[in-house]
């Protein structure tokens, strides 16, 4: 299916999705918390609004959909990546503390 055949909420809902993966890929959390309350309240319209005249609603939908959660599913996963370097982070400063209490005990 090309996207451009879907309805303008539709696209605007696939463009605000496609805009949270960059962000993600940007290490940009903060934009795609605030993709994410846009795009909650844009789902549901798009859903209740139905089918383009062009296509049953039940293939563009679904299309629609399935889109929609790969984008999603690589924001989790980097998500996921980040969370891991941050604990790798938190792990290597906590042993650096702890190295530094061993060689000077009153700090």
């Amino acid at each position: 299916m090309t996207f451009a055949n879907l309805p303008e909420k539709a696209q605007n809902l696939l463009a605000v999705s496609q805009g949270m993966l960059a962000s993600a890929k940007a290490d940009d959390w903060e934009a795609v918390i605030e993709a994410e309350e846009i795009r909650r309240p844009m789902i549901d319209e798009v859903v209740a609004q139905g089918a383009p005249n062009d296509a049953p609603p039940a293939d563009w939908m679904r299309e629609l959909l399935e889109e929609l959660q790969t984008l999603n599913d690589r924001v989790v996963e980097l998500g996921e990546e980040r969370k891991a370097q941050i604990r790798s982070e938190i792990s290597e400063v906590q042993t650096g503390s702890k190295a530094v209490k061993a060689y000077d005990p009153e700090r």
